[in-house]
């Protein structure tokens, strides 16, 4: 072991016990580490929204410090699940981040994850799951010890096409008037989405999830959520993302649609990112090989006797947007 490395030392903090200058350091770390991907630098105030709305007011943060500056950074928002017949706690995984010049050590980053994963316990929480980037997913396998429990579908509904084909619009027409004719011969039948693991969805999970850029909405005592994004990539087209529908069904979800689409103006395309087993009328299913980067959800039991590997079949599972911070 380095010199360096011997310096290097690990402490789990709750996020009301984190410093100003602790979360400003945090906060620089990830800011650095995703400038390419980030639309404004993370603040002070956001990151404490993002940490401490949530049934237990706080989050679990691990800090990997050397020469008492903030190396490195584990964080865990706990959130409250139906677990088959129990409610129990599970830990999300997030914004891991590493200073680039004390990155390739594993047994760093080891030690840093499970020093969080043994304050989890002390709380009762005996699973973490999240989503990995393509360069931490590997790693999360190999060295945390994670397990796949599946991938998530991309599901659209397909209104305008010519930004996003490059404004071609024989193809867009043909294309657009194809899936609409497929959306349309889509049989019309009801199914409820029912799955043994479930988000507990009340007014604490709404507060420690959706901010300001999320609109959630009420109609015939359907609840549903959905945020806007303009992409620059395709030459500003609108972006409708449906993040949940409650109670999630097949012809719950075909009204909710309907409804944004009146509702809205100028859309391009909506969206849904998730797990359903029969398509609703009006969307259409991406297939796999279509989708740049798989949505790769993975987790580990931290406690055999509580989770069983059960919580591994994606079957088991009721997953979407709403379940991750990640558009």
């Amino acid at each position: 072991m380095s010199k360096e490395n011997k310096k290097v030392s690990f402490l789990v903090k709750k996020t009301n016990e984190l410093k100003d200058e602790e979360i400003k350091e945090i906060n620089d770390l990830f800011n650095k580490t995703f400038e390419n991907r980030l639309l404004k630098p993370r603040s002070m105030n956001e990151f404490i929204e993002k940490f401490s709305r949530n049934f237990l007011k706080f989050s679990f943060h691990g800090l990997m410090i050397y020469e008492n500056k903030i190396i490195g950074c584990y964080h865990v928002i706990p959130y409250e699940f139906k677990y088959f017949s129990n409610k129990q706690l599970f830990g999300q995984s997030v914004d891991t981040t590493i200073d680039i010049n004390f990155r390739g050590n594993i047994f760093n980053l080891k030690k840093l994850a499970y020093s969080v994963y043994d304050e989890l316990k002390k709380f009762n929480i005996f699973f973490v799951y999240g989503i990995a980037n393509e360069k931490f997913y590997p790693v999360k396998k190999r060295i945390l010890g994670w397990n796949d429990i599946g991938e998530l579908n991309y599901y659209i509904y397909p209104n305008n096409l010519k930004k996003i084909l490059r404004k071609i619009n024989f193809l867009n027409f043909l294309i657009c008037g194809l899936l609409k004719l497929y959306i349309k011969l889509n049989i019309n039948i009801e199914y409820i989405y029912s799955s043994p693991i479930n988000k507990i969805d009340n007014l604490m999970f709404e507060g420690s999830r959706y901010d300001n850029n999320y609109i959630i909405s009420t109609k015939k005592n359907i609840k549903f959520v959905y945020r806007t994004v303009t992409k620059k990539s395709y030459n500003n087209a609108k972006f409708i993302y449906l993040i949940d529908v409650l109670p999630l069904t097949k012809k719950n979800i075909e009204y909710v649609i309907e409804q944004i689409l009146i509702s809205e103006k100028d859309i391009d395309m909506i969206l849904y990112v998730g797990n359903l087993k029969i398509t609703p009328r009006n969307f259409y299913k991406i297939p796999k090989f279509f989708t740049k980067k798989p949505v790769i959800i993975s987790g580990k039991i931290l406690e055999n006797s509580i989770i069983d590997n059960n919580i591994f079949d994606n079957k088991n599972w009721n997953l979407n947007l709403s379940n991750f911070d990640i558009i």
